[in-house]
């Protein structure tokens, strides 16, 4: 199973592969005339006092004071550092220019925008902008001292002889493009700062051009919005501004091809982010793929349930004045044929399907539509209470968190943890938005009509770092208790209920026990009565020392650090659900997925995989083998029911190295030596059982340091480096010959303050 993050080369996903070939980085209309011969730019001019240097900027704004149109429009702006000191320094070359129109909407189509400088690719048009390169316009840029510039178009939009429309002049559709000037509706013009040497920067303006207010605007989704998962959104390699991004890719963009593909944003990227939880595009899932031109995003997943519109679209004035646009809400209140179709693309609208779309198997059940002047009298919010109403469909994600949120798990007590005893555990499930009614979990629908719903009590030992020795399970696991079972007595009070572990506390254990409670209750959300929906109900856990006091566990990452992207971090069918510390006692170092593998070596030649946290995370995230990522081999992780998990096409969204994207504090730095004195319990980790799958002792693990590195820095040379006598990482050991010999000097070189600190090197922010 290939799992891809739908992001990226929008920093990660998009970056570089998103539509590198369409526009070669998009293009204005070419000249038959040397290209070059238009710039006229002003002699550079030496930075005054107090005005900064482009190199030392870290940040760039870029703001348009004036737009005139009597000709070529003219544009005037300003380029300020952090501190507002202007930027004097950029040159023709730095510096791209669009210029577009909002197309009214009508006959319920929304309004779009459509850009005055197109060219003609391959049979195809698409959207450009004037540029200093062969085969492009580029107008005049003038420099006036302090940061202050202005620019005069190359294309003059007034004259549509001095700009004509390229062949073939059309939509994907073959709907004829409309160029005429409109001087009474919006307008807006782009600014992009083009030379990755300095910060990334856009200026966007909207105006009109007759000097009436603007009033119609089409600002769906804030690049803000988008920057939650990719860190900093880029695409084409420097543009990273939504308000940019549809400038071109609008519905007069497109690739051609049998059927052509429109590069419309409000398509493009629901198809690209449409995949995760099952969901997936029809077409895809009837063998098809979804490719705009030689890219294929047919495998990207949305890292949380699809169908959350409001992921994306923030309309909720105050909720989050960062990510909250005019137009936040439209998705609910203007549906249209091309944004509904873009995801749910087995459905057609006309008599017939499109022959060159053979997966359109449904016609649209409100019947034949020519355009999408009737879709809100249906599904719009609030015109009906079922599925047709776009915003009952698509609030899933939304109800069945709700849901969840009637169930918690509780630990009440745990008693007989000394060596030698078995625990015994009182447990309860109640619901918090009834005063903390305990259910009766032996008749609860949410635990007796649902077929697949769960409840596990689970003991893992010790929180150094667990291996859970002497748990009678394989592969380090933990005692697993299935609380649904008789093995569940009624507690002392009502709604409580007791398990004791079928296993002792082994001799030999110290430290801290932890006590764990997963599983999910089931609902009846996407269909009343089905009882079907698994509820991700957060998982809980309690530490209770082992004859003494509790031994706290480090803490490195924290899980409201993965929701920014997760949503829900929910795992194993919704059983481990939003809590780390769960995570770590199953995923610890003496695990392995050998137990879920063939007898034989899997699809990557290897008989098992460390399913480690520390390395597994680290792998996963970084897992775009052979595609320009960190790893060189792919991460495969066989699962449940022998389950092929194969990674090394996932592409992280935001930027990889960038520890603080998930890490506590200054949890990720190399504070000192490792070895067996001041290691803080931390195991190495295995990568071979040794053929004893029941006794860690025998395992061949990798140091822990060299472990967690080699997870994303996986290739020979990292490795030869680790293993450098003067550095100490050891890929071949036991336990106890890396107790006995190894001392990992990692921190000598890559700690706090050091010379190639990591926070320096992966540019911590």
């Amino acid at each position: 199973m290939n799992k891809k993050l739908s992001l990226g080369p929008w920093t990660g996903l998009f970056a570089a592969a998103l539509l590198s070939w369409i526009l070669t980085g998009c293009g204005g209309s070419s000249s038959a005339s040397d290209p070059f011969a238009a710039v006229t730019v002003a002699t550079p001019e030496t930075i005054a006092p107090g005005v900064g240097s482009l190199v030392a900027a870290s940040s760039l704004k870029i703001e348009v004071t004036k737009v005139t149109i009597d000709g070529p429009p003219v544009i005037e702006f300003t380029a300020t550092n952090q501190l507002g000191e202007g930027m004097t320094g950029l040159s023709a070359a730095d510096l791209r220019f669009n210029i577009a129109k909002l197309t009214p909407a009508t006959n319920g189509e929304p309004s779009d925008w459509q850009n005055y400088i197109n060219r003609s690719v391959a049979g195809a048009v698409q959207g450009g902008q004037e540029r200093v390169a062969n085969g492009y316009v580029f107008g005049s840029l003038s420099r006036l001292g302090s940061g202050r510039y202005t620019y005069r178009f190359a294309t003059d939009i007034k004259n549509s002889v001095a700009n004509p429309c390229p062949a073939p002049c059309t939509d994907a559709n073959g709907k004829a493009l409309d160029l005429r000037y409109e001087p009474a509706v919006t307008h807006r013009v782009t600014i992009q700062q083009a030379n990755s040497a300095y910060p990334q920067a856009t200026g966007a303006y909207d105006f009109v051009p007759n000097g009436s207010a603007v009033i119609n605007q089409r600002d769906i989704v804030a690049t803000s919005s988008c920057n939650t998962c990719h860190a900093q959104l880029s695409a084409h390699g420097t543009r990273v501004d939504t308000k940019l991004c549809v400038t071109c890719h609008n519905p007069g963009s497109w690739v051609a091809g049998s059927p052509n593909v429109t590069v419309d944003f409000k398509v493009m990227v629901h198809r690209i982010h449409y995949n995760n939880g099952g969901l997936a595009l029809p077409s895809v899932l009837s063998g098809n793929s979804y490719k705009i031109g030689a890219k294929d995003f047919s495998a990207v997943t949305f890292p949380q349930d699809s169908r959350g519109c409001t992921r994306c679209h923030d309309g909720t004035p105050g909720a989050s004045p960062a990510t909250v646009t005019p137009q936040g809400n439209h998705w609910k209140t203007e549906p249209s044929i091309a944004a509904c179709s873009a995801c749910h693309d087995n459905v057609y609208f006309g008599l017939t399907p499109d022959p060159s779309r053979p997966y359109q198997t449904k016609p649209h059940s409100g019947g034949v539509r020519v355009d999408s002047s009737s879709c809100a009298m249906c599904h719009a919010v609030g015109k009906f209470s079922d599925a047709k109403d776009i915003n009952v469909a698509h609030d899933f994600p939304a109800r069945l968190k709700s849901a969840a949120g009637r169930f918690e798990y509780r630990i009440l007590s745990v008693l007989s943890t000394s060596v030698g005893a078995k625990p015994v555990i009182t447990f309860s499930v109640s619901d918090p938005t009834r005063g903390d009614v305990a259910y009766d979990i032996k008749t609860a629908p949410a635990f007796t009509a649902g077929a697949s719903s769960t409840l596990t009590v689970k003991l893992g030992w010790t929180t150094g770092d667990f291996a859970n020795i002497g748990s009678g399970q394989a592969y380090g696991q933990p005692v697993s208790i299935n609380a649904l079972s008789l093995a569940a007595t009624p507690g002392p009070t009502a709604g409580t209920y007791t398990v004791t572990s079928p296993v002792a506390i082994p001799v030999g254990q110290s430290g801290s026990l932890r006590v764990m409670i997963d599983g999910h209750p089931a609902a009846d959300v996407t269909k009343a009565g089905a009882w079907t929906d698994r509820l991700a109900v957060k998982s809980v856990y309690k530490d209770v020392g082992i004859g003494v006091a509790v031994t706290a566990r480090r803490l490195v990452v924290d899980v409201a650090k993965c929701n920014v992207c997760h949503d829900v971090l929910s795992l194993h069918g919704n059983n481990r659900s939003n809590e780390i510390g769960v995570c770590t006692v199953c995923h610890n170092p003496d695990a392995t997925d050998r137990g879920r593998r063939p007898s034989v070596a899997g699809v990557d030649g290897k008989l098992e995989e460390a399913i480690d946290f520390k390395t597994m995370v680290h792998a996963i995230h970084a897992g775009e083998a052979s595609q320009g990522g960190t790893r060189v081999k792919g991460l495969v992780v066989y699962g449940f029911g022998g389950s092929v998990n194969d990674f090394s096409k996932l592409v992280f969204p935001g930027r990889l190295s960038d520890c603080a994207t998930c890490h506590i504090g200054n949890s990720y730095q190399l504070t000192g030596l490792w070895d067996a004195a001041t290691a803080n319990g931390i195991h190495g980790t295995t990568v071979s059982t040794a053929g004893s799958s029941g006794d860690g002792s025998s395992n061949i693990r990798i140091s822990p340091t060299a472990a967690v590195c080699a997870s994303c820095h996986d290739s020979s040379v990292a490795r030869l480096h680790m293993q450098d006598p003067g550095n100490g990482g050891n890929f071949s050991a036991t336990q106890a010959a890396l107790n006995a010999t190894v001392v990992e000097g990692c921190s000598l070189c890559h700690g706090a303050g050091k010379v190639f600190d990591v926070k320096t090197v992966h540019r911590v922010k």
